[in-house]
């Protein structure tokens, strides 16, 4: 079984996307060091603009392990200060999925 988060955001009108893009990149690279196979999207249908960042685990116990793991490094902490404080993005929503069937 398979577990993936998802956290959806869109730039804020005149903030650049590409900043955005770099950014996430950086949180990404945090949820990595942590177990997560981390992506970034790009949505082209239904809310066009949107980014989403998503992060697959084998299993929800993996993925409390990486959660615990982020919100004890000090450089996570500040990545997110950071991100919330640039003002490129608002929050859309955020996602848990799991799989149904392998």
């Amino acid at each position: 079984m398979a577990v993936i988060v998802q956290y959806t955001s869109r730039a804020l009108p005149g903030m650049s996307p590409a900043k955005l893009v770099e950014n996430m990149k950086s949180g990404a690279a945090l949820w990595k060091k942590h177990g997560a196979s981390p992506r970034l999207w790009a949505v082209s249908l239904g809310e066009i603009g949107n980014m989403a960042f998503s992060a697959e685990f084998a299993s929800f116990a993996e993925y409390g392990k990486c959660l615990d793991k982020l919100n004890a490094d000090p450089a996570f902490q500040k990545w997110r200060a950071k991100n919330q404080e640039s003002g490129l993005s608002e929050w859309v929503r955020s996602n848990l999925l799991r799989e149904l069937t392998p």
